[in-house]
Formats: C-alpha cells, sequence, structure tokens
C-alpha cells in the first residue's frame, strides 16, 4: 500500500458526507506540512473529530499499512554508511558461511571488498526504490515493488576489479530483492557506465536502475534461501 492509497483507503472509510470529506481534502491540501505533522495525521483527526473515522477504523489502517510496507523504516535511515552497513547485515544474514574479511583469510585484503565466502571476494550493494518525479523526503516518495510509479536506483562507486562477485540489496517500501552477479558480468552489463568520479582512471562505475530496465536484472535473483549456490555459480561464471 503506497501512499496514495493510504489516502484513498482513509477516504474509503469515512462515513460522513461527500461535502464534509471535500471540505477536509480541501484545508489538507492548503495546509503546509511539518514532519511530524504531516497531512495523514491531519486528514485522519479531522475525520474523526467530524464522527466520520472512528479511533478503532484508524487503528485498523494503521495495522493493516504497517503490515504492508515493513520496509518502509529502511527509507529513513539518512547516513550512507549505516544503510549501506544495512545491506552488508542483510547479506549475512542469508547465510552464517558469508564472513566479513581480514588479513587473517586474505592476506593481500585492503579493505576493497565486504564479504568472503570460500576464497570468493564479495562487494555488498545496496540501493532503494523512490519515485524519481519527487523531491519529498525517501520515507515519501518510497515505492513498492508492483509501482507503476517512475523510480530510479543507483548503484554507486562499483569497482568490478576488486571482486569476484557482487551483491545488490534492493529495498522497496514492502520487499527486498537480492541480486547476485559476477564482476565480468556487472562489468559487460549495458547498465553499467563507467568513470563515475574522477581521478579513477575508468575503473569505477555505477548502474542506474529504473521501471525500464530493472527485468534485465531477473535472471540473477535470489529467488530462494540459498545465497551460498547463487554466490558460487556466479563466481564460475567469472
Amino acid at each position: 500500500m503506497e501512499l496514495i492509497e493510504l489516502k484513498h483507503k482513509i477516504c474509503e472509510n469515512f462515513t460522513g458526507s461527500n461535502d464534509e470529506l471535500n471540505h477536509v481534502l480541501e484545508i489538507v491540501s492548503q495546509d503546509r506540512s511539518v514532519f511530524p505533522f504531516n497531512e495523514y495525521e491531519h486528514l485522519i483527526l479531522n475525520l474523526i473529530a467530524l464522527g466520520g473515522l472512528t479511533y478503532n477504523q484508524y487503528l485498523e489502517i494503521r495495522s493493516e499499512y504497517i503490515s504492508e510496507n515493513p520496509y518502509l523504516w529502511i527509507f529513513e535511515i539518512s547516513a550512507p554508511t549505516t544503510f549501506g552497513k544495512f545491506a552488508q547485515t542483510y547479506a549475512q544474514g542469508k547465510s552464517t558461511s558469508l564472513k566479513i574479511p581480514s588479513k587473517k583469510i586474505d592476506l593481500n585484503f585492503s579493505n576493497e571488498y565486504d564479504l568472503w565466502l570460500d576464497g570468493i571476494k564479495i562487494e555488498v550493494k545496496a540501493s532503494r526504490a523512490v519515485n524519481s518525479n519527487s523531491n519529498e523526503p525517501l520515507y515519501v516518495k518510497a515505492l513498492s515493488r508492483k509501482t507503476k510509479q517512475p523510480f530510479l536506483m543507483n548503484f554507486q562507486q562499483l569497482k568490478p576489479q576488486c571482486c569476484d562477485v557482487f551483491i545488490w540489496v534492493a529495498v522497496f517500501r514492502d520487499e527486498i530483492v537480492v541480486w547476485v552477479m559476477s564482476a565480468s558480468e556487472v562489468l559487460s552489463n549495458p547498465l553499467f557506465s563507467k568513470g563515475q568520479h574522477r581521478g579513477n582512471s575508468g575503473n569505477e562505475g555505477q548502474l542506474h536502475i529504473t521501471q525500464d530496465n530493472i527485468h534485465l536484472l531477473d535472471q540473477y535473483e535470489l529467488k530462494d534461501a540459498n545465497i551460498e549456490v547463487m554466490i558460487k555459480k556466479a563466481a564460475n561464471r567469472n
């Protein structure tokens, strides 16, 4: 359930007149929202005050919205390093065999990749699906996987020469999608663009994922719990 669906749900439960509802919607539309006092709490409180929406109805709508958007809280993570750490931890949660690398297991390790699996060097990258036409905060423009709205996910600072396998963690408000690709598949992918930053001699790039090209990653999607098998198969494709 995205925000536009939430507003429809709230209005659908209102038992007052259409005139009352339209009047409240007009008031809310002209109000200036300031977090945490947003248009939805304003709408709900006005409808409850009119007697056309009960507190129990509000609780039911709230419960449904939370259950249908279990990963919305991830869009509230503001620090890039914290979000990156979340993605790495999420990937590790798929297998206890995924280790944090160190010189104890790789003498040449110099922080150029994130995880290690039986000699396979793994880089974890993550992004969140948001409405590309919106300037609202991330948690407002967060999208569900089934969305029809335009979105953009950008996987940045990619260095295929520094790892064997990439794990992509794509966060939607209702689902987390994981893709597993070999470094060579990333390097040769038509979505990959080199030279993200000056001075890297074209060794660093990025992937822009949109509603128009996301289907190109379907073949790399992790659809069961065995991420180890996917990683090893990807490494063998290098």
